[in-house]
């Protein structure tokens, strides 16, 4: 029988978390480009940005969270 893969060598545990940083990266990169938008767009400078940032971060948070448990 043999022995249980290695975490450290298996690519398919590697590709996962790469996706959940990933996904929490993107996340947080799409709020904060729409914040500035429409900030740009609505004269609210940095109001938006900042409400759709700290959005991004729990969203992205909450699904990594969901993803690794």
């Amino acid at each position: 029988m043999p022995p249980p893969p290695d975490p450290k060598h298996d690519a398919r545990a590697w590709t996962k978390y790469m996706g959940i940083g990933a996904q929490l990266i993107g996340t947080i990169g799409v709020c904060i480009f729409i914040g500035l938008w429409l900030d740009g767009q609505l004269g609210t400078n940095p109001w938006i940005t900042i409400l759709l940032s700290l959005i991004g971060v729990v969203g992205g948070l909450w699904v990594s969270v969901k993803d690794l448990l």
